[in-house]
């Protein structure tokens, strides 16, 4: 079944039962963003019976503030990766099926080192994709915006990163095309992608338009899946 739902950090400056209550008088479908009070396992530790009363369904952004999963320092990819294990299990408990994850950054102060950084991600993504069987979560790791720090930009090094594992993909239109891969991300991943994030842009940034203020052609796009 195909919903549409919101999702914004922002909302994550508000408490959590406040928020919900506001979002349920416009949508049907949540997607955390779990930062500050909305972190999945603050979350589910306070609010388990407020979501299992909800006649909401949910879904879960994990963390991306101080997190990067592709570090080539591994004392902080490996907490970097620990916490993304316990949004999922947080997710686990809260009975939400669906986690998106970003493949995280290259390192910022040494030069070519992008393949290095990738390397850190794939094996990043062994972990989470043993921690989605485990919980019977569908993770899915989003294509990044057209920033030359971020990994995922392309479809081909998206694909990269997945590679050898049964991780889903959330693929971000607004995102896609900022550097011209909405075809290819559709190509590429197809049956594979688990969720949407839609918004417009003009194709210079990542903007976070709404749809119709930028030149994202949707009609055609949508023809393709």
């Amino acid at each position: 079944m195909n919903v549409i739902g919101v999702s914004c950090p922002e909302f994550s400056k508000t408490p959590f039962d406040e928020m919900c209550q506001h979002i349920s008088g416009h949508f049907r479908h949540w997607e955390i963003f779990s930062e500050l009070s909305h972190f999945g396992p603050l979350v589910a530790e306070r609010y388990t019976p407020l979501i299992e009363s909800s006649d909401m369904t949910f879904s879960l952004h994990t963390g991306i503030a101080d997190i990067n999963i592709a570090s080539t320092n591994e004392s902080i990819r490996r907490a970097s990766v620990g916490n993304v294990l316990s949004e999922m299990e947080s997710a686990h408990r809260l009975g939400i099926d669906t986690v998106t994850i970003h493949p995280g950054i290259i390192n910022l102060a040494v030069h070519d080192t992008r393949e290095i950084s990738l390397e850190a991600a794939r094996r990043s993504m062994k972990e989470f994709d043993r921690a989605a069987s485990e919980y019977g979560l569908h993770a899915c790791i989003e294509n990044m915006p057209s920033f030359p720090v971020m990994l995922g930009i392309q479809a081909d090094e998206l694909a990269s990163i997945v590679d050898g594992t049964d991780l889903d993909i959330c693929f971000d239109i607004g995102h896609a095309n900022t550097s011209g891969q909405i075809d290819a991300m559709i190509d590429t991943f197809g049956d594979r992608i688990r969720n949407i994030h839609i918004h417009d842009n003009l194709g210079d940034r990542d903007a976070h338009l709404t749809i119709g203020d930028g030149n994202i052609d949707f009609a055609g796009s949508s023809s393709s899946f």
